[in-house]
């Protein structure tokens, strides 16, 4: 589909990706100027849309892009073996912080576009995130140790009830953040202590003594 951008060179690529993302993390979708994408990148409004039919095509490529960066950044970190789930949502949370302050700006638009965006491209970039998380999952399920609960949990729905929580708080995080990205950075240490209050709560309803 994109076959005539996918045969740039990679310098070329680079240069048009780096003017797109900047743009789209600045303004987000709505406010975003393709004038000014081709400025930065030194091309034509018409050879942009020869590389993407239009604006929506281009954003939700530049997505993808941001999406498969960030799981190749967090395929790079090798998990610590453990059988503790809450201590591997703990370690996962730690190096989802690390690509943030990595890949700023990836992370600005992605924030943006699931948390300011109109809602059919939203729904696609949620489904795109769905996509993610199937991708990455299974790693954190890996030989979880289910005696740690307390009899009468289910630890099934346990976990479930800690991925829609873990859900929510991130819905929360991109609300009270968006286009304040490096607040989130600078607030580490609150964040972390505030993240590992509502765990403690959770461990202590889930796990047995």
């Amino acid at each position: 589909m994109y076959s005539n951008f996918e045969n740039l060179s990679e310098d070329k690529k680079r240069t048009i990706l780096e003017a797109c993302i900047h743009e789209f993390a600045e303004k987000g979708y709505e406010n975003s100027s393709t004038n000014t994408i081709v400025k930065e990148a030194g091309i034509s409004k018409g050879i942009l849309f020869h590389y993407f039919k239009n604006k929506k095509g281009l954003f939700l490529y530049v997505v993808d892009y941001c999406i498969r960066t960030i799981v190749e950044e967090y395929n790079k970190y090798p998990l610590v073996e453990t059988g503790d789930i809450f201590q591997r949502l703990s370690e996962l949370s730690v190096i989802k912080l690390k690509l943030t302050h990595a890949n700023l700006e990836m992370s600005k638009m992605l924030m943006g576009a699931i948390g300011n965006s109109p809602e059919d491209i939203r729904s696609e970039v949620e489904s795109r995130y769905s996509e993610l998380s199937s991708e990455y999952m299974p790693a954190i399920f890996q030989k979880v140790d289910y005696s740690k609960f307390r009899s009468g949990v289910n630890p099934l729905k346990a976990i479930e009830i800690l991925m829609l929580f873990l859900e929510a708080l991130g819905d929360k995080y991109i609300k009270n953040y968006q286009g304040k990205e490096q607040d989130l950075l600078q607030n580490y240490d609150k964040l972390t202590e505030e993240y590992n209050e509502y765990m403690e709560i959770l461990k202590h309803g889930m796990y047995s003594s």
